[in-house]
């Protein structure tokens, strides 16, 4: 006699296609939160940039037309009498105080500037005091370096990615937006004491030639600014023995390829591009025929932005 009550069950080979099922679902699952989070971070990246360029236009208005500089110096003109205009503060931190000058207030980077012009510290809600003066704010007219993850470890700088660095010795904080050193305002003795020319170099937007090719900023993972020296900007190449054609994964300089496999850049006509490796930078002369200055194959350029000199 069968007995109808006897339960069936799950055999071991069944047992395991439904939890390797599981398994799968799950791991698509991931890999779809990823992506999504990956596009949500882009997506902000994206507006950082686009901020960005706004407050550089509203500088440059204010500053002659000229191109926000990514380092500058300008002690020369305050002592003359014509200060220009970079942070309005006189507590900006000092390195190298004299008896004239609060030198702080007219040296810094880009950072620096637009941080202070738009009183940012006040949008982040910073209001930690100097150590040194409990009486000044810390970050009032200094852009956060990489101390305030110290104090503030889920901080959201407005010139950093919301990527972290992928390789150097800041992996694991947020990548740098580093300015492109083609807009250093400083004069070759405030770069070197052993230099003679004390000329600080303006660039106005009209003396651009190619705004929309020139590049301002780019993702990096060594700083605020990034140098025109092309090994800044290399990347391992595969040659074959023969001439260069195909760039590695690898990047060697100080570009850092965190979205995927491609880097973000602010041109200086506030557009915005996401570009892949390059296999080198152009070269920094033509010594005969048509030499393409850009980013090999992508037609973006760091130097060669103007044929006309900077104005003294």
């Amino acid at each position: 006699m069968v007995n109808k009550n006897q339960t069936r069950a799950f055999t071991l080979i069944e047992i395991l296609v439904v939890v390797s099922i599981i398994a799968m679902l799950a791991a698509f699952l991931l890999v779809a939160l990823s992506s999504s989070q990956d596009s949500a971070k882009t997506a902000k990246a994206n507006v950082k940039l686009k901020e960005i360029g706004s407050w550089m236009q509203l500088w440059a208005g204010d500053n002659n037309n000229q191109v926000l500089p990514s380092q500058f110096d300008f002690t020369d003109e305050a002592e003359s009498g014509s200060p220009i205009t970079t942070r309005r503060d006189v507590n900006a931190p000092d390195d190298n105080l004299n008896d004239t000058i609060t030198r702080g207030q007219y040296q810094g980077t880009w950072t620096d500037i637009l941080w202070t012009d738009n009183n940012l510290h006040q949008s982040y809600g910073l209001s930690d005091k100097q150590q040194s003066d409990p009486m000044k704010l810390r970050w009032e007219s200094d852009s956060p370096d990489n101390d305030i993850y110290e104090i503030h470890t889920s901080f959201s700088g407005p010139f950093r990615s919301p990527f972290m660095n992928t390789r150097g010795i800041d992996v694991g904080l947020p990548g740098y937006f580093a300015a492109n050193d083609f807009f250093d305002a400083r004069s070759a003795q405030d770069k070197d004491s052993t230099e003679d020319s004390r000329v600080d170099r303006y660039y106005t937007y009209a003396m651009m030639h190619a705004p929309a090719r020139s590049v301002y900023l780019v993702d990096s993972m060594a700083g605020e600014t990034i140098s025109v020296e092309p090994e800044a900007w290399e990347i391992d190449v595969t040659t074959g023995g023969g001439p260069v054609t195909q760039a590695t994964d690898e990047p060697t300089g100080e570009i850092d390829f965190r979205y995927g496999d491609d880097c973000l850049m602010l041109l200086l006509d506030g557009s915005i591009v996401r570009v892949a490796p390059w296999s080198e930078r152009g070269p920094e002369a033509s010594p005969t025929g048509d030499v393409d200055h850009s980013l090999f194959g992508r037609g973006y350029r760091v130097h060669q932005l103007t044929k006309r000199k900077p104005t003294p």
